[in-house]
């Protein structure tokens, strides 16, 4: 994603969050404390307004299972927020999404691609 400036050390702060999501994701494939491990992933999930971690995430992230709860954060966080976030935001959301999809179809992580597609259709159906 373009325009993560540094300011403040907002991507330090995006890196070390994809840094968590992606050592959780390993430690539950390898059964190491799970617990932790989903309890960083819930916290991602149910940050305020998670979206330019989850995003980061998705663009960056070359752990699949990463990108993967990254998607459901975002709907998670969504779904949650929908009547706080401006028609701006919901739209970007969307379109986001679609394009992430689209651009990542040849992706040989299709499950990623679903469920950012499932995101896609979901937030376009709760506009409705």
């Amino acid at each position: 994603m373009q325009g993560y400036g540094d300011a403040g050390g907002e991507l330090a702060q995006l890196q070390s969050t994809m840094h968590a999501i992606e050592a959780a994701c390993s430690s539950i494939q390898m059964h190491i404390n799970p617990a932790a491990a989903e309890a960083a992933i819930l916290a991602l999930s149910q940050s305020p307004q998670p979206y330019k971690a989850c995003q980061f995430i998705l663009e960056n992230s070359q752990v699949a299972n990463a990108r993967f709860q990254a998607a459901g954060a975002i709907r998670d966080a969504a779904i949650r927020e929908w009547s706080f976030l401006s028609a701006e935001d919901r739209r970007n959301l969307v379109n986001f999404c679609i394009c992430f999809a689209l651009q990542h179809a040849n992706s040989p992580e299709g499950y990623v691609q679903a469920k950012v597609s499932s995101v896609a259709a979901q937030l376009i159906k709760r506009g409705w």
